[in-house]
């Protein structure tokens, strides 16, 4: 774990401080999560696109089906036309973004910091012959270029400890009109922003301390200051994520236990589950809710 340093707070919106790290630093803590053996997650999460976010479910689904639902959302939220340029902050293994390009016959820029993640994404781009672009790239270093019609991140924004920073960039990025579209976990009240019991820990501590669930009020407030006229605010049934964890992940996990341990380590498949066990407990208890929430650019 890289020492932490502190060089400024974002202003609080609900109460909370949230530290900023440099960009070095902040680019290591969110790597860490997500830089071991790829397999590892393409196992757990399943699938045609392995979404490692939650897929919205329908009675008779499929994992596959059931992220392709969600990822259709998506695009219903963007106003998708082929011909488009779109870009995914935080892109994984290139899933998300190669079924939009495929489906929707649009071009896709997808930017991660965990280097590991970068092969996976080409093959899988090369393999449905998308125009599809894969950088491991900070958002912050992003050219200040209006260029995309559309950007959209998928349970990522909860990294972002500048997200007002985020949004301000994402202004830069997007074509006059362009449509910026989240999907993220949020508190269903501001009391749980000071979580300090020992589940709660885990949680962030899983994601090297950049675990910062916000409110909802939190992330509408920070589009509307950064000139985002609001369009969309979609619920998703938390039961969604339940299915997701425990039909899904929970599930390989259990049934290919040996075989994650060794891509791995017995210690680290432990750690895991025991971090999305806790984030089962947080659903039972209605401290978070699922949303995704579409802003579109207003001049200044």
């Amino acid at each position: 774990m890289p020492e932490i340093k502190v060089i400024s707070t974002e202003p609080e919106v609900g109460n909370k401080p949230y530290v900023a790290y440099e960009l070095e630093e902040d680019t290591a803590r969110v790597a860490y999560h997500y830089e071991v053996d790829p397999q590892f997650f393409l196992t757990v999460t399943d699938g045609e696109w392995n979404n490692y976010s939650a897929s919205i479910w329908e009675d008779g689904y499929d994992v596959t089906q059931a992220q392709e639902k969600k990822l259709d959302k998506f695009a219903e939220m963007m106003g998708l036309k082929p011909g488009m340029r779109i870009m995914d902050v935080g892109c994984g293994w290139g899933g998300p973004l190669v079924y939009l390009c495929k489906t929707y016959g649009v071009q896709g820029y997808g930017i991660t910091v965990s280097p590991m993640q970068i092969p996976i994404a080409e093959a899988r781009a090369e393999r449905y012959g998308v125009d599809v672009t894969f950088e491991v790239v900070h958002w912050q270093e992003l050219p200040e270029v209006e260029t995309y019609d559309a950007i959209f991140t998928d349970e990522v924004i909860v990294h972002f400890n500048d997200l007002s920073g985020f949004f301000a960039k994402c202004h830069k990025l997007l074509k006059k009109g362009g449509m910026l579209v989240n999907k993220e976990l949020h508190f269903t009240h501001s009391s749980h922003t000071h979580w300090t019991d020992r589940l709660s820990q885990h949680i962030n501590k899983v994601y090297a301390y950049t675990g910062n669930y916000r409110t909802l009020v939190e992330e509408l407030t920070l589009l509307d200051q950064n000139n985002f006229q609001i369009v969309e605010v979609h619920q998703i049934p938390i039961e969604s994520y339940r299915k997701t964890i425990d039909d899904v992940w929970l599930k390989n996990l259990h049934e290919r236990r040996e075989e994650l341990e060794a891509m791995t380590s017995p210690e680290h498949v432990a750690d895991f589950r025991a971090y999305l066990k806790a984030i089962m407990v947080c659903f039972r208890y209605d401290f978070l809710g699922l949303h995704m929430v579409a802003g579109k650019k207003l001049s200044r």
